[in-house]
């Protein structure tokens, strides 16, 4: 019985279809087998360590290996149909390998951006890789995996890389004239990684007053999260041009707050600096051990001119800029202390006759 069917499956692998099949089915329970059994042993030994990382790069490269497994199949299937690699066999394996290196690439983007982030939240002021660091490697993997991704499938198409190498130089004029926005973009991000006037999580202003934290540096813009809950993209070429305020760089984590404000000419100079004092003494946010100031600073046109100065955290400018007006407003309004407003007097010397 045995050798009967033995010789059974030997007639029938004797026609290039039927063993295609049985190939291609077997690929399948292959590939499922390997999900189910390889990866399950490998995740459930994630499990047991102390980090998640592990965990999310198991996860990232399910597919692609499920996948790996399942084209390799498939490929024996097709030069079991076609042996003598006519036209199928050809085509097949190049279309093979290039699903297989779109899958990978993806996955490979994905597990890099972990695996730096992981190394940057460990590392060291003094550290290579680091959180201000971090977009630049970013960049760098992202570049070298998508390089070589176009190198692969040029290969698997059979297609000369050293014919495009050799004419690179008419093509790179040809791709720069044509993506000249996008090579600004991303020269513009490397530049500014390298020369840090701002990182990740710092608090800037732009030029035309759009306040946020920065929350990505990518290959072609800067994401900002701005104060009312709106996540803008600003090009990185338009900022390495741009003059940027930085609210939380530098050596100290704080800024100062300066208020403006006036009094009529003739009131109690002595009295406004105390009334001044006394609106920013108990103001929330402030940073301690920085006292605020008041100085008298002009005479102006119309108005005694002062300045109160107070230290805080970048993250609590509006508020703490909202609540001194609100105290100093209350306060000289209780004390009857006049802010003057521009005011221009009309003197008519003589009116027309008719109008007289």
């Amino acid at each position: 019985m045995l050798g009967a069917a033995v010789e059974w499956m030997r007639a029938l692998w004797s026609y290039p279809w039927a063993a295609a099949l049985v190939v291609a089915v077997g690929s399948l329970v292959a590939a499922w087998v390997f999900e189910r059994v390889v990866l399950g042993v490998l995740r459930r030994a994630a499990k047991r360590t102390e980090t998640d990382l592990d965990d999310a790069v198991l996860a990232l490269l399910k597919r692609p290996l499920y996948f790996t497994v399942l084209l390799a199949g498939l490929d024996w299937a097709v030069r079991l149909y076609d042996p003598r690699g006519s036209t199928i066999e050809p085509l097949a394996r190049s279309a093979f390998v290039s699903v297989g290196v779109v899958l990978w690439s993806f996955a490979l983007v994905k597990v890099s951006g972990l695996v730096l982030k992981a190394f940057a939240t460990r590392g060291t002021p003094g550290s290579v890789m680091q959180a201000r660091t971090l977009p630049l490697f970013d960049m760098l993997a992202k570049s070298a995996i998508l390089a070589a991704a176009i190198y692969l499938a040029m290969i698997a198409w059979h297609i000369d890389v050293g014919a495009w190498l050799a004419s690179a130089g008419i093509v790179g004029v040809a791709v720069g004239l044509a993506a000249q926005d996008s090579l600004a973009n991303y020269f513009a991000g490397v530049f500014i990684i390298a020369d840090a006037p701002y990182k990740l999580g710092d608090v800037i202003t732009l030029d035309d007053g759009t306040r946020g934290k920065v929350i990505d540096i990518g290959l072609r813009s800067t994401r900002i999260h701005t104060r009312d809950g709106v996540e803008i993209n600003v090009p990185n070429s338009i900022l390495g041009t741009m003059k940027i305020e930085n609210r939380s760089g530098g050596p100290a984590l704080e800024e100062r707050v300066t208020v403006e404000v006036g009094v009529a000419y003739g009131s109690d100079v002595d009295e406004v600096i105390a009334l001044l004092r006394a609106c920013v003494a108990d103001t929330p946010h402030l940073v301690e051990g920085r006292p605020p100031e008041v100085f008298f600073t002009a005479f102006g046109a119309s108005s005694l001119d002062f300045e109160v100065k107070v230290w805080i955290a970048p993250a609590h400018f509006e508020e703490v800029r909202h609540e001194l007006h609100l105290r100093i407003y209350k306060a000289l309004a209780k004390a009857e202390i006049e802010i003057p407003f521009p005011q221009t007097d009309l003197h008519v010397k003589e009116l027309p006759p008719a109008a007289a």
